[in-house]
């Protein structure tokens, strides 16, 4: 079944996004009007203790939601330098969560921000983070293993597939 318009490339094994990865988050990664989001629902091994979602799982998710934003704006890929995250709130480990990553400016690294929110709106996490930038090299060789949609392309042309919306693809 094809991936919904706006979402970006995955790697098949990665523990948040790999849909072979069998012990991974399985989670894809949409761009929304320059917003980075995705959606994930945990199960039960996904708690910290009974009722609780890990806040591990929930740095994890803002951490590859928020390095997505500015690397969907400048082109390339980048690493995490710096992360951190404010838990408002206990995350109940049986509902759907939202979570959104902006970029806020574009230096020698990357500054982003990101929620973790459910649909109702109530915010359970709030992070930020900073990128290093990789080059265009590096880029290159880590999106020659990912796809969208079972497709290999650029992180340019995956891009412009996302920010076309539903007219794109083939």
């Amino acid at each position: 079944m094809p991936e919904p318009a706006g979402t970006l490339p995955n790697y098949e094994l990665c523990y948040v996004c790999g849909h072979a990865n069998p012990l991974g988050l399985n989670v894809r990664f949409r761009l929304e009007g320059g917003v980075v989001t995705t959606r994930f629902r945990p199960d039960p091994r996904h708690a910290g203790y009974p009722g609780r979602l890990h806040g591990g799982i929930l740095a994890t998710l803002l951490d590859e939601t928020m390095g997505w934003a500015p690397s969907v704006q400048a082109g390339r890929f980048c690493v995490a330098v710096e992360l951190t995250v404010r838990y408002l709130k206990p995350a109940p480990p049986d509902r759907e969560f939202v979570i959104t990553g902006r970029t806020e400016s574009l230096g020698r690294l990357w500054e982003t921000t990101g929620e973790v929110t459910d649909d109702e709106g109530t915010v359970y996490a709030r992070g930020k983070g900073r990128y290093f930038p990789l080059s265009q090299e590096d880029t290159d060789a880590i999106m020659a293993l990912l796809t969208v949609d079972g497709e290999r392309m650029s992180l340019a042309e995956a891009i412009a597939r996302a920010t076309a919306g539903p007219a794109a693809g083939p």
